[in-house]
Formats: structure tokens, C-alpha cells, sequence
């Protein structure tokens, strides 16, 4: 960290307490060999950036690490110097000597300091003093709740996360119902399984004709209301059907008989050219071949019955694809036939199988509706169980509580917004029989402590065995917060005031709380050296002397 940058009250600062690296006032002074003073973290630099060599005018010694040494001489007289505060031009009115500046800074309401929220974004720089306001309402990395599904989320995407959250309460724009979430509205609105009464679905009668859509609320309603018609429809479908198949089977047996006597005709017609045939060739062998009128004649005449055979083959061939066209719409009426009786067994079983899903999802719904009465009073004997048992759990019946605080940012933003300021511990206890305590503190602070300190406070309960105990409470009381890297752990003490209504015997649930409104430094929570929170965790000791009891 390179010197102080500060303005002096006597004016301009004496050269031999500037550093001759950064020119401003020496911060943990060391000096070289060749004479010349660096604060620690320039003389750092300059052994490590710049090859070792002074930087001082017409000197350009090497300097080695080794050779270099504190000058406290100068230290002792820079940090008894009289300064303004480094942020007077910034407002601040504070004056005071140099080694009182890093606690006025820690304190100091006009000094530049980063977001706690930089770890999640933020890279605002704001005055100490504007911090709260700073978080409460322009950080956009802030971390806010959900109000629907309590989930943490930065505030900057808090707009669309409500868009998206699943436990968002929406309504439903078909039937008006309120009270439902986003997941539960998908469910809702299922084509198939929903339960929203005005789903818009087509009747189950649509093959038969019924052309009516409806909400599926009437649905039901509708069913009885045109049972009557329905059956009309399905009757009115299934005498069509039957007259489209009378009427095929009366036209294929027009068709049938139509063949029949083409096929007549066509057989009497090869029989007469059989016998017409049969005639020309007995004329034929009966003559004897004279001459070549002769010979032109038979030619003619053969001619004649290889056209009279032509027809023949022609007619067998037409007859052939008739008869196979008959054998085709024979099947073809039997199969509609089959179909039509099938069709009739199929809506016989449809009706009766509707009428026992009916009866079958009406009890179901009845012992649906028992259960989840049943449930939710099982659900509120599991909360109130499940908090007895966490209560149990955290006790301790020897004076001595381990107070493990989590989510620490969280809380301690929340105290700084004045959202929840305060919070009580989980009660313990002396011993089995014994006083009944808790403590009570507050992330930025309560009274003279507000904005700069932890503030710890102890509090007496109403116990089930106050009757049997010494009243006041005068059991000296010691608080702990604990390093985790096992350093220096901070800790502070009090013992009772026994004129103090916080220690007589308690007439409500608890007393009220006293204790170290300046138990730590809000400064000293972020300091590198230490472990105080880790891993966004705090640990707190309260320990209750019970020696004398």
C-alpha cells in the first residue's frame, strides 16, 4: 500500500517524510543504504520491478532486500503529525494525527468503498455513508427474494425470474380460477388429464354426427341433456349404414343378373358361331378343290371363322373378368356386413363401459378429497414436529452456546437495509433445571454501535423452573466470536446489574436484552488476518459462568 495521501494541517510536509517513490507521506517507513526512504509496499516494487535501483535523482544505488530497514525514528514523528481527513475536499470534518487516521477511515462516512455485493458483479464505488441507501434501492446486484418461491436472485434479473418462476400465482384465462401456479396452470390446462372446466373439447358422438363443442364442465350436462338425440344420431348412422348396404347389395345383384344374362347370350352366340363353324367346315370337306375361283371362296371362308373364333376367345375373355369382378363385390358385401354388426356390439359396450368409468371417477374423486384433508393435517403435525425436533437438537443445558450463524452477506445486508435489523439465537440453558437464556444481535449495529458495530446483547427467558432459582440473575456473562483460522478470537464480558428490570425474574417470554452495543468493529469482520466469516459463516460463543450455582 503505498503512503498516506493527506493534507497536513502546518502546510506543506517536510521532504525527508515523503516517499521517494510515490511522493506522498511515508507509510511504515524503511530507508536504504544509500539513505533514501520508501514506504514498505514501494521499496517492494522497486527491488522487484525495477532491478534494485534507487529512484532518487543522480543516485541509481542497487538496492538488496537484505540491506533495507525500518526507520521507525521518522515513523514515530510522521504518525504524530496533525492532518485533515484524506476525504475533507469530500466533506469530512474530522482532524487528528496520523496514527489515527486508519481507525477514522474505518469509521469514516465520506470513504470510498466497493459494494459488499462486488463478489457478485457490483463495481460501484460509494461513500460509506450512502451505502445503506446504496443497497437498498440502486445496487442491481442486491440480493432479493422471491416472494413466491423464497429463491435468491440478484435484483437485476429479479424481472425475469417472476416471468418464469414456477410458484408465481397466475390465473387461469379459460375458467377465472385464482390460487394456482405457474406449474400447476400447465397441469390445469392439459388437453388431457386437466381439470379446468371450460377446456373447450368436441362431444364423443362427433363420428355419429354430433357436431357441438363445449366447456368441459357441461360436458356431463350435455350427455344428458341429448341422450335422446344421441341415440337418434347413432340409430339414423347406423340405418345408413345398412341402407348404403342394401342398396350396394341390391345393386350388385342388378349387376349379378345383368351378367348373368349377358353371359347367356354371349354362350348362345358362341354356340351359334360353333355351329355356324362346325356348318362351313362340313361344306368345305364335302367340296373338292376346282379351280381358282374355288381356291378364293375357301380362302374367303376361312377368313370368316378365324374372325367368328376371334369373337369367340374375346367373349370367353370378357366372361372370365366378369365372373372374378362378381367373386370381388360378394366379398365386399360380406365384409360390410361383418362390419356393421361389429359396429353395433362396439357401441353397445362404449355406452355400458361410460357408465361404470362415470361411477368409478366419482368415488375416486370422493376419497381424493378425504385424502388431502388428511394430508394437510398430517403436513402441519410434521411442521410443528419437525420444529420441536430442531429446537431439541440446538439446546444446551451447561451454560455454554456455539452459535453458528449462516448466510452472513445475506443478513448482514439485511440489517443495513433496516429490513430485519435483529435476530435471536436459539435458547440454552444452565443446566436441566436451570436459567433459560438466549442472545439477540443485531449485523450493523444498535444504538451507539448503529453503522459501525456488531451489537451483542443477552437475554433471560421465562423458564419452566424459575420458581426454584435465585433471582436477580447474577451469572457472569462472556461473549466470543471466534477465528476460524485460529488466531484471536474477539471477546467481552459483563456481569449483571442486579437494580436492572433485564436480570429480575422475567413476567413475559423474555426480558429485555442488554449486553455490547460495541461488541466488533464492522471493520474488523472484513480483515484478512482473521477467519471471523468464512465460507460466508460466523461463529458466536456465549458462555454463562455456573461455578456458584
Amino acid at each position: 500500500m503505498p503512503g498516506y495521501s493527506v493534507k497536513l494541517q502546518g502546510g506543506r510536509a517536510d521532504p525527508k517524510y515523503l516517499c521517494t517513490s510515490c511522493g506522498l507521506l511515508l507509510r511504515d517507513s524503511k530507508q536504504t543504504p544509500c539513505g533514501h526512504r520508501y514506504c514498505r509496499s514501494c521499496v517492494e516494487d522497486l527491488i522487484r520491478s525495477w532491478g534494485g535501483k534507487c529512484k532518487a535523482r543522480n543516485c541509481g544505488e542497487v538496492v538488496q532486500a537484505q540491506d533495507v530497514y525500518p526507520d521507525k525514528a521518522i515513523e514515530r514523528e510522521i504518525l504524530g503529525l496533525a492532518i485533515f481527513c484524506s476525504n475533507v475536499e469530500d466533506g469530512c470534518k474530522w482532524e487528528g494525527i496520523v496514527r489515527n487516521l486508519m481507525e477514522h477511515l474505518s469509521e469514516c462516512g465520506y470513504e470510498k468503498i466497493t459494494c459488499i455485493n462486488a463478489g457478485q458483479g457490483c463495481k460501484a464505488t460509494i461513500c460509506r455513508k450512502n451505502l445503506a441507501n446504496h443497497l437498498q434501492s440502486d445496487c442491481e446486484y442486491r440480493p432479493v427474494t422471491c416472494q413466491w418461491c423464497d429463491e435468491t436472485t440478484p435484483h437485476k434479473e429479479l424481472k425475469t425470474h417472476k416471468q418464469t418462476c414456477p410458484a408465481a400465482p397466475v390465473r387461469c384465462d379459460w375458467c377465472n380460477k385464482k390460487g394456482l401456479t405457474r406449474a400447476q396452470l400447465r397441469e390445469h390446462q392439459q388437453p388431457e388429464t386437466g381439470d379446468c372446466p371450460n377446456m373447450k373439447i368436441t362431444c364423443s358422438f362427433e363420428p355419429m354426427g354430433c357436431k357441438e363443442k363445449m366447456e368441459k364442465k357441461h360436458f356431463p350436462e350435455h350427455l344428458k341433456k341429448t341422450v335422446q338425440h344421441h341415440l337418434s344420431m347413432t340409430n339414423t348412422y347406423l340405418l345408413c349404414l345398412a341402407t348404403n348396404v342394401d342398396q350396394h347389395r341390391q345393386k350388385e345383384e342388378e349387376s349379378r343378373e345383368n351378367m348373368r344374362i349377358l353371359l347367356l347370350r354371349l354362350e348362345k352366340g358362341i354356340q351359334d358361331a360353333d355351329a355356324k363353324i362346325a356348318t362351313i367346315e362340313g361344306k368345305l370337306s364335302s367340296e373338292q378343290p376346282s379351280g381358282g375361283s374355288t381356291s378364293g371362296g375357301n380362302k374367303t371362308l376361312e377368313n370368316r371363322v378365324e374372325q367368328e373364333r376371334a369373337r369367340v376367345e374375346e367373349l370367353r375373355r370378357k366372361i372370365a373378368a366378369w365372373e372374378t369382378r362378381v367373386g370381388t363385390f360378394e366379398g365386399i358385401v360380406a365384409v360390410l356386413n361383418r362390419e356393421i354388426e361389429k359396429c353395433s356390439s362396439q357401441m353397445e359396450a362404449y355406452e355400458r363401459q361410460r357408465r361404470q368409468d362415470r361411477e368409478i371417477i366419482e368415488t375416486l374423486e370422493r376419497k381424493v378429497r378425504s385424502l388431502e384433508r388428511i394430508i394437510a393435517l398430517k403436513d402441519v403435525a410434521l411442521a410443528e414436529q419437525d420444529l420441536r425436533i430442531q429446537t431439541l437438537e440446538l439446546t444446551s443445558y451447561d451454560g455454554i452456546l456455539t452459535w453458528k450463524i449462516a448466510d452472513f452477506t445475506r443478513k448482514r445486508h439485511d440489517a443495513i437495509t433496516g429490513k430485519t435489523a435483529s435476530f435471536y439465537s436459539p435458547c440454552f440453558f444452565t443446566s436441566r433445571t436451570g436459567y433459560k437464556m438466549c442472545a439477540r444481535i443485531y449485523m450493523n449495529g444498535d444504538g451507539m454501535g448503529k453503522g459501525t458495530h456488531v451489537s451483542l446483547f443477552f437475554v433471560v427467558m421465562r423458564g419452566h423452573y424459575d420458581g426454584l432459582l435465585r433471582w436477580p440473575f447474577r451469572q457472569k456473562v462472556t461473549f466470543m466470536l471466534v477465528d476460524q483460522n485460529n488466531r484471536e478470537n474477539v471477546t467481552d464480558a459483563f456481569r449483571p446489574d442486579p437494580t436492572s428490570s433485564s436480570f429480575q425474574r422475567p413476567t413475559s417470554d423474555m426480558n429485555i436484552a442488554s449486553g455490547c452495543p460495541l461488541f466488533v468493529p464492522l471493520s474488523q469482520l472484513d480483515s484478512s488476518s482473521h477467519g471471523y466469516v468464512r465460507d460466508d459463516t460466523m461463529y458466536l460463543k456465549i458462555i454463562v459462568d455456573t461455578s456458584d450455582l
